[in-house]
């Protein structure tokens, strides 16, 4: 057992002193000078490129670079007006991403329901009593638009509320015009 013990401990020793011989010196005023290598030669001098000039890539917060998008959402709300109105839209109430010919359907669907109408006044990101009926879109509705799953809706006398159910945010809105 001994005999292990010293063999055990013998590889620990070679292993500390090979790491110890790997660790650079520490100059005189305690700094290590491998920290810098483009220093004292250490590296040819063409080895890292020159930066430009013109190295500002950004105009206005604007990426100004060749294939760079004009308004994209990088752009900050104080340059960009579509980012400014996205900044102070609520995040519950940002769209579903529903395409025109999809919010037809969905309006053709619920005007063929038997839901009835209701009198309440919501907008997007409003919460509602977990109380307010929501009827469930049919199954070809969900199948041609997908981010409905999980969402019902409120019929009123102009508008279409959508609703995640579980929480009762309303997530939109669609037109009955």
């Amino acid at each position: 057992m001994i005999r292990r013990l010293s063999i055990s401990a013998a590889a620990l020793l070679a292993g500390l002193s090979v790491a110890a011989a790997q660790q650079a010196p520490a100059s005189a005023d305690g700094h290590n000078d491998q920290a810098k290598p483009a220093q004292n030669g250490a590296e040819e001098p063409g080895s890292h490129p020159a930066a430009p000039a013109d190295a500002n890539v950004f105009v206005n917060g604007k990426l100004a670079v060749p294939g760079a998008l004009e308004d994209s959402q990088t752009v900050p709300s104080k340059v960009s007006e579509r980012n400014a109105r996205l900044d102070a839209t609520p995040i519950m109430a940002l769209p579903l991403g529903l395409s025109d010919e999809q919010k037809h359907r969905v309006a053709d669907s619920v005007a063929k329901s038997d839901a009835p109408v209701s009198q309440i006044s919501a907008k997007p990101a409003d919460i509602l009593p977990a109380t307010t009926p929501v009827s469930e879109f049919s199954a070809d509705v969900k199948a041609d638009a997908p981010m409905l799953g999980g969402v019902g809706f409120i019929r009123t006398k102009d508008k279409i509320l959508l609703v995640r159910s579980p929480n009762m945010v309303v997530t939109g809105e669609v037109s009955t015009n």
